[in-house]
């Protein structure tokens, strides 16, 4: 009996000690500064995601069809535990233009990438430049495509201050990916030279399963620093092809042209960007949802890993995307205009220890402010330089009351196309082609119609005007130097605003 005592007391002793332990690290955990985890897709159109279906009007909700849907529960979760941003776009909506502004909290030309294809300026600090300094183990890891012409261009030598970069490639849409002497590589092959061929790819090679891989490698490896892990896939972008079984899995789906397909409205004279007057295919649409839930599945693998390794409330969770993909609205496909499938992208944060859950934010967001945002949500100084907007507060606040707020839009390029300002309804276009247009996404949330001079919107254009001449100044915007960007802006602010906030 007093032996069986004795050993009893240990036991206690040490189940106390263990619990203790594991106090402390609890304790330590929630402590320590939290992580970063920046999700990245490319190309992707919102309403593909359940959580914006869920807050959307049915015929926006159901573009391609009545019950024709994907289903996200993964990314839908991030949004459900955290906030979802119903006006978030992309700051110029093709690749390198956004992303240069995402990392950098700068606009399009100001970093020295205003188009496809060019480099970043490294001048400018970056997130990871900033997360570096203090103390973050950063990796980016999938497409990068600020680097220059390099495709794919493993580990570009323009890399963003990124300290892991093995997993990062310049540009390109690969499908299946290997490492060969420890040495990642396209594993799709034509006469040893790269191509987008899906070639057999399974959830050990294909390109999401991959570099999702790549990065719970990254997030499960020296857990005593905080990361910053950016994971950029390059799907859903086309060609639109994806790995069995979500390769078939959406071809008994009823899928019809958007409503906006062929009406034989007269477009905008500055319509541009995508693949013009498609033949729609609903089999186009199959794979493209495919894509969407692959992602989907893999970041559910992500949130599985970051609870295993009890990181998961202590990291800020963003998804985004570069921009969007039209998918046969307004007879076309791809990017590259400020129509709403184009440049409105998601925008999911999750953050429970600063974000309530089930936040809508409703005001408009820009890529540009996703530097800023990071480091305001994580409490790391912001640069002074930033032309974004540290929007922390706005997003863990309850009590914060947004304004007028206002982000803007600029065609990608070094020569003036058009510009846009977009406030929580509307959205006002001036271009070198087309008089002002003016959307308002209450009356017409297709973008057909013109509302500019139109009876009740006195006051509307002249507001957002007063905005982009503010811009143009601050950031030194050389579209504004285009005569008909200029003649336009000038004619509209030729009218006073009324006092009143715009609705």
């Amino acid at each position: 009996m007093k032996f069986e005592k004795t050993i009893r007391f240990w036991q206690v002793a040490i189940l106390s000690l263990v619990s203790c332990g594991w106090c402390n690290r609890s304790s330590l955990a929630a402590d320590s500064p939290p992580n970063v985890l920046l999700l990245i897709t490319d190309e992707h159109n919102f309403r593909t995601l359940g959580c914006y279906r869920e807050i959307l009007p049915q015929p926006q909700a159901e573009m391609w069809g009545r019950d024709v849907t994907v289903a996200t529960p993964n990314l839908d979760r991030i949004a459900h535990e955290g906030l979802i941003g119903t006006r978030a776009y992309a700051t110029a909506p093709v690749c390198t233009p956004s992303r240069a502004a995402m990392v950098t909290g700068r606009y399009p030309h100001n970093t020295g990438a205003p188009q496809n294809n060019l480099v970043l300026d490294r001048s400018i600090p970056t997130l990871a430049d900033r997360l570096n300094e203090q103390g973050y183990r950063t990796a980016f890891i999938g497409k990068w495509h600020l680097g220059g012409n390099g495709k794919p261009e493993w580990s570009p030598k323009v890399d963003g201050g990124f300290q892991s970069k093995e997993f990062m490639f310049n540009r390109g849409h690969w499908k299946k990916f290997e490492i060969i002497n420890g040495q990642p590589r396209v594993a799709a092959r034509k006469n040893n030279t790269p191509t987008y061929d899906v070639d057999g790819a399974d959830e050990n090679s294909f390109a999401s399963d991959w570099l999702t891989s790549r990065a719970i490698d990254f997030i499960e490896h020296d857990g005593d620093r905080p990361f910053l892990a950016v994971l950029s896939y390059p799907d859903p972008h086309g060609p639109n092809t994806v790995r069995a079984p979500y390769d078939h899995r959406f071809d008994d789906l009823p899928f019809s042209p958007p409503r906006t397909y062929q009406t034989g409205i007269a477009s905008p004279g500055w319509l541009g960007g995508g693949t013009k007057h498609p033949v729609f295919r609903g089999s186009d649409m199959s794979r493209y949802f495919g894509m969407v839930q692959c992602i989907d599945d893999n970041v559910g693998r992500l949130l599985h890993s970051l609870s295993e390794i009890g990181k998961l409330d202590n990291t800020l969770i963003v998804m985004t995307s570069d921009h969007g993909d039209l998918c046969y609205e307004h007879d076309r496909l791809n990017k590259g205009n400020p129509y709403e499938g184009s440049a409105r992208v998601p925008f999911l944060v999750r953050m429970p220890s600063k974000i309530p859950a089930g936040q809508v934010y409703d005001q408009p967001i820009g890529t540009v402010d996703l530097t800023p945002t990071v480091m305001g949500l994580i409490d790391q100084p912001n640069n002074p330089d930033d032309e974004g907007r540290d929007l922390s507060a706005a997003f863990t606040s309850q009590s914060v009351k947004p304004g007028d707020e206002v982000t803007f839009l600029r065609n990608a390029g070094t020569s003036a196309s058009w510009v846009a300002a977009v406030n929580r309804r509307y959205k006002l276009i001036l271009s070198t082609d087309d008089r002002p247009w003016l959307f308002d996404a209450e009356q017409d949330p297709d973008e057909l119609l013109n509302f500019y001079r139109r009876p009740g919107t006195e006051g509307v254009a002249e507001k957002l005007a007063e905005s982009l001449q503010t811009y143009s100044t601050r950031t030194n915007d050389p579209y504004f130097q285009h005569p008909a960007i200029r003649r336009s802006l000038d004619e509209i602010l030729a009218d006073p605003p009324p006092t009143k906030p715009i609705p």
